[in-house]
C-alpha cells in the first residue's frame, strides 16, 4: 500500500466533553497498513499535541478512520488553535465516520439512531468497552493513565473491527 492510500484509526480521550474546558488526556493511532497502535499520552497538552501532529505528519496518513471521528477532529483542532500548532495534513485529511456510516449506511444526514460503538461491538462481536467514557475524567484525576492508555487502545481495536466488517460489507 503505498502512501498516498495510508489509513488510520484515531481515537482520543479527554477530561470533558467541551475542548475549551478539557484537556486532551491521550490520542491513540493505530497504522491499518501495519496494525501498529501508538498512545500518545503526555501531562503537558501541548507537547503531546505537537508529537501527535509530528508523527501523523511523518506518516503522511490519507485517511483518519474513527467512530464520531467529527469529535475528536474538532477537539484536535481546538487544541491546535490554542497552541498555534500548524496541522494542515491532519485537518485536510479524509474523514471516514463510522458513526454516520451505521446512523444511514451511507454518508447522508437521517434522524435515526446510530447506536455507539459499545453497542455494536456487543451486537457484532460480543465484546465491550472494558471502561464506562464517563469515568475516564475521574480515573485520570486519580492518576490512572495506565488504565486509560488500555481502555483507548481497546476503543481503537473496537473502531478498527467494526470498520473492517463494514468495508467487508460494502466491498463489491
Amino acid at each position: 500500500m503505498g502512501e498516498y492510500m495510508r489509513k488510520c484509526v484515531l481515537d482520543i480521550e479527554t477530561e470533558s466533553l467541551d475542548p475549551k474546558t478539557g484537556r486532551i488526556i491521550c490520542i491513540g493511532v493505530k497504522d491499518i497498513e501495519t496494525g501498529e497502535i501508538k498512545v500518545f499520552h503526555c501531562p503537558n497538552e501541548e507537547v503531546m499535541v505537537k508529537q501527535f501532529v509530528s508523527f501523523f505528519n511523518r506518516n503522511k496518513y490519507s485517511e483518519i478512520i474513527g467512530y464520531n471521528i467529527l469529535f475528536d477532529i474538532r477537539f484536535l483542532f481546538a487544541k491546535c488553535l490554542k497552541y498555534k500548532i500548524s496541522a494542515r495534513r491532519l485537518f485536510s485529511t479524509k474523514f471516514t465516520d463510522l458513526m454516520v456510516i451505521m446512523k444511514s449506511t451511507r454518508s447522508m444526514f437521517s434522524l435515526n439512531k446510530a447506536g455507539t460503538l459499545d453497542e455494536w461491538c456487543e451486537f457484532l462481536f460480543r465484546k465491550r468497552k472494558t471502561l464506562n467514557p464517563e469515568d475516564v475524567p475521574l480515573l485520570y484525576q486519580g492518576g490512572g493513565i495506565d488504565e486509560i492508555v488500555e481502555y483507548n487502545k481497546n476503543d481503537i481495536e473496537m473502531t478498527f473491527r467494526l470498520w473492517e466488517r463494514i468495508e467487508y460489507v460494502m466491498r463489491l
